[in-house]
């Protein structure tokens, strides 16, 4: 048993310490990345929680408490290592060695020690989970609370209360997380009623839940009266979430054709073709073993993926970042599944093959490019403190309150500001325009869903050549456009500064 662990804590090191050579080369930093790192920076400079993004000063935004926990657990890495995506992502890179170490026990309930390590191998191998592993958003957190049930419920002989209480709790601070906790949670709630809990432990699963979920709830509304109004307008505005179950239901199979092709809006996808292939295949076969023979473990996994499932059309926000809650814990049915020691290892052997060469053509593109390398083309021409306009995924150079998105600008109308009155009235002294505001421009109203109207595009363009001083531009075609179809093109940023009164 000592020998066991040696190997596996050797195993996860070794994957800690890889990607943690890699960790902002890919996938490309992300504008959401800074996005949630800002916010976090906020919260701590300002000394409360109960605060909003200083990036965003027209597009409406509102307190809340539902991502609370995720911030916290983001504070300690900016104390430690400083602000930067480096900190930001070492947090996800911990989450993801946490999650292989969760998938091996869960592994290790239904196989030997080689099979096991071996499954861990191919889990560490899909590019789906190592991208997850190095955003820093809150995918892979909400995948490590999925394991952590799924494990609880692998070691349950019987759903104990004292066991349905430790569900609710892991399930209930998920909501700390993401609203996405809601996959997990419905999760284990299906699998508890295909392994035939008993009422009592199923209504202590339900209620305790649900009161931990709503003193997130209760701080939201300390943080914003009008909490649910503000989050249902911003649900609707820019994810369009409030249609029929039915209408969800039907976009299901065009998320599925997404997600095969690649096609993503602004985040660079993985190939998922190896992956996607895997995952009917060992939920068929499961749903198979699991309607013939009711064994415990198929009961638990499939009601785990199950519910992410649901969930996911349920709550019908189709993020391809969050497929992972729902592929990556197929892969532990891949040991169980297949019968005899030969016949497993030749499938897990194949498999890993797979998943790897699937990673390396997923990565390759993104190591052309360095983020530090963006941030140091920016430092030629602005310092951190000055006031700017520009694109948020350079978040991470500016001080707090430095950086202003170009997504307010979507907003200049029905705040009846002018693009000079905004410059003006923000003490905005240095702009950097991408040449994708031209091309958004130009396919409007494709990407409004996204970055909103740009009708402001040729009044900013003419108060650039009026009223400020061209001092420079960089290409960078990994970091000057946002748009995943048009990373690796040439596209420029030029530099502004504003020229006074």
């Amino acid at each position: 048993m000592r020998r066991e662990r040696l190997w596996v804590l050797a195993f996860l090191g070794l994957f800690f310490l890889a990607n943690l050579a890699l960790l902002t080369r890919f996938p490309l930093v992300h504008s959401d990345e800074s996005w949630l790192a800002g916010l976090t920076r906020n919260m701590m400079e300002s000394g409360s929680p109960a605060v909003t993004e200083p990036f965003f000063d027209l597009k409406p935004r509102y307190p809340h408490a539902i991502k609370l926990l995720f911030h916290a657990l983001q504070m300690p890495f900016f104390g430690v290592f400083g602000y930067g995506a480096f900190a930001a992502r070492l947090l996800s890179l911990a989450a993801g060695t946490l999650a292989l170490g969760l998938f091996y026990l869960c592994c290790r309930e239904m196989a030997p020690f080689p099979l096991s390590l071996a499954a861990t191998a191919l889990a560490s191998a899909s590019a789906q989970f190592l991208f997850a592993s190095h955003i820093a958003r809150q995918e892979v957190l909400l995948l490590d609370s999925a394991l952590l049930l799924a494990l609880i419920l692998l070691r349950s002989r019987e759903i104990t209360p004292r066991r349905a209480a430790l569900l609710a709790l892991v399930a209930g601070l998920s909501v700390g997380l993401h609203p996405n906790s809601a996959l997990p949670a419905l999760g284990a709630g299906l699998a508890l009623l295909f392994c035939r809990a008993r009422i009592r432990p199923l209504l202590i699963y339900a209620a305790l839940t649900a009161a931990i979920a709503l003193v997130f709830v209760g701080l939201s509304f300390l943080f914003d009266p009008e909490f649910p109004l503000h989050y249902r307008m911003y649900a609707e505005s820019e994810f369009d979430l409030m249609v029929s179950p039915l209408a969800k239901l039907r976009e299901f199979p065009y998320y599925l054709e997404k997600l095969w092709h690649g096609v993503s809006g602004t985040y660079v996808l993985p190939d998922l073709k190896p992956q996607l292939l895997l995952t009917p295949a060992l939920l068929i076969g499961s749903a198979a073993r699991f309607v013939r023979r009711r064994e415990p473990a198929f009961r638990v996994l499939f009601g785990m993926v199950l519910g992410a499932v649901l969930g996911t059309i349920l709550i019908g926000r189709y993020n391809q970042l969050s497929a992972v809650l729902w592929m990556f814990p197929c892969l532990l049915l891949l040991p169980p599944l297949v019968r005899g020691l030969r016949l497993r290892s030749a499938a897990i052997a194949l498999a890993t093959a797979a998943l790897a060469l699937s990673a390396a053509r997923s990565i390759a593109p993104s190591l052309r490019w360095r983020y530090g390398d963006y941030l140091g083309q920016i430092a030629s021409y602005v310092d951190p403190g000055e006031r700017a306009l520009g694109n948020l995924n350079a978040g991470f150079y500016f001080e707090n309150g430095a950086l202003l998105d170009v997504r307010n600008l979507a907003h200049l109308k029905e705040n009846g500001l002018s693009f000079a009155e905004y410059v003006s009235s923000r003490g905005i002294e240095v702009i950097l325009w991408s040449d994708e505001m031209d091309f958004i421009y130009d396919r409007r109203p494709t990407w409004n869903i996204v970055y909103g109207n740009p009708r402001y595009v040729g009044e900013a363009e003419a108060f650039l050549r009026d009223r400020c001083q061209f001092v420079g531009e960089f290409e960078n075609p990994g970091y000057a456009v946002r748009i995943a179809s048009e990373i690796g093109k040439s596209y420029r940023v030029r530099v502004y500064r504003v020229k006074s009164s």
